[in-house]
């Protein structure tokens, strides 16, 4: 991204690589955080599952942070299918507080008024969405690379 960012010839091109870096920096900067949320605060239960979200923004940032230095095949195939995993582990750790806040209140998803109540519940459906947006952040950037210059 930073040697692209520099050899940009066009207005555009330095527009576009900007944009690029700039969001790949979110990415990155989300990655960092909420790693450093689950890791600080020991955001997880006794469950293994609970520290998924943990272990994919400790893959994440480095390979994001690779992405700044080498667009190259070797580093842009396994970013883009780690934020694939990104949105995955995020959409379906929604689901899963969704479905635990339903079973704590007793309530159905498929009501309107049970969804709501689940998705106020005391597991935040939200913080689980947010690796969805950072794994979609980035994998739009590394899909818009044509190649490893």
């Amino acid at each position: 991204m930073i040697e692209a960012l520099i050899k940009a010839q066009t207005e555009e091109e330095r527009l576009l690589e900007f944009l690029r870096s700039t969001f790949l920096l979110i990415a990155l900067v989300g990655f960092l955080f909420y790693g450093m949320e689950h890791w600080v605060l020991d955001h997880w239960t006794e469950s293994w599952q609970s520290r998924i979200p943990f272990y994919v923004s400790l893959v994440g940032a480095p390979l994001t942070f690779l992405m700044f230095f080498h667009r190259g095949p070797w580093v842009r195939y396994p970013f883009l299918l780690w934020m694939l995993a990104s949105v995955f582990t995020g959409v379906l750790g929604a689901y899963y507080h969704l479905l635990w806040n339903a079973q704590d209140a007793e309530v159905s998803l498929w009501s309107l008024s049970g969804f709501l109540e689940a998705f106020k519940g005391s597991r935040p459906v939200l913080a689980a969405l947010a690796h969805t947006h950072v794994g979609a952040v980035a994998f739009v950037v590394g899909i818009t690379i044509r190649d490893g210059r």
